[in-house]
């Protein structure tokens, strides 16, 4: 986590404000969904396509807008000046619209294949597509501090900061402190999954400048992480995402744990 209180406070404040630009597109697009008339699939959806991808661009900038100001602020707090490389990382159209169609009128064509009604489909799919657009939006902000940190010879890494109740994915992955973009985990495969973020989610990122020390809700990611991966590697003789992120809803108490699926029945 940051080293200062006030590093703490931004980065939280920071989060929040991120999670509220995925939040606003959501609505967009679930307004939006409408015009993907179920009777008339493929006519209608290259301009409501179209629609999402500018609303994702919309919130793609807004994000990386809010997420500069954050870091800017974020280095007086922590290093005593604001001074330093902002890269500012671009919108990818093509591979936004890409994601946008699977997401929406591809799933809603497949979850019909699979015996749902059109209506029936048109509706299921809408909850993964919201969260695909948010994602999109959100990553303008995520990919932003991700190449700044690249470009940072000051910064350790970057941190993925978790929102207070992660999945297995993301508990793994706030886990491992500030390996992302780090200079001396260059080429690490799992360095270079920083950037991996499910629809929905809500974590984001945090530059680390001196020493890492993990909170005490990081510290439960990793000894949760710890202790699936030990038996992983006793059992199955590897520790992969396979072999442990099971474990790790098996045995913890994070959003998709079993235990949690319990309670909730």
């Amino acid at each position: 986590m940051a080293l200062t209180a006030e590093g703490r406070a931004l980065t939280d404040a920071h989060r929040r404000a991120q999670v509220g630009i995925g939040a606003r597109a959501q609505i967009v697009g679930r307004a939006l969904w409408a015009d993907l008339d179920v009777n008339r699939l493929d006519a209608a959806t290259p301009v409501w396509l179209a629609s999402n991808v500018n609303a994702a661009a919309m919130y793609y900038d807004e994000s990386a807008e809010v997420a500069a100001r954050y870091v800017e602020r974020y280095r007086v707090a922590e290093l005593g000046d604001g001074q330093g490389p902002i890269v500012r990382p671009r919108f990818d159209r093509a591979q936004t619209a890409q994601e946008l169609l699977l997401a929406g009128p591809v799933r809603v064509k497949l979850l019909a294949k699979g015996g749902m009604s059109g209506t029936s489909a048109h509706t299921a799919a809408l909850g993964k597509f919201s969260g695909i657009l948010s994602r999109s939006s959100m990553m303008g902000g995520r990919q932003l501090i991700d190449e700044t940190t690249g470009a940072d010879q000051r910064a350790v890494g970057w941190r993925r900061v978790s929102d207070g109740d992660p999945c297995s994915f993301c508990g793994m992955l706030c886990s491992r402190g500030p390996v992302y973009r780090s200079a001396d985990r260059a080429g690490d495969p799992v360095a270079g999954s920083g950037t991996m973020f499910h629809g929905s989610c809500g974590c984001t990122a945090e530059i680390v400048y001196g020493d890492w020390q993990p909170s005490e809700a990081e510290q439960h990611f990793i000894d949760l992480y710890e202790a699936a991966a030990q038996e992983a590697t006793s059992v199955d003789g590897v520790r992969t995402q396979e072999t442990v992120l099971w474990r790790m809803r098996r045995d913890g108490d994070l959003r998709d744990s079993a235990s949690r699926r319990r309670t909730s029945l």
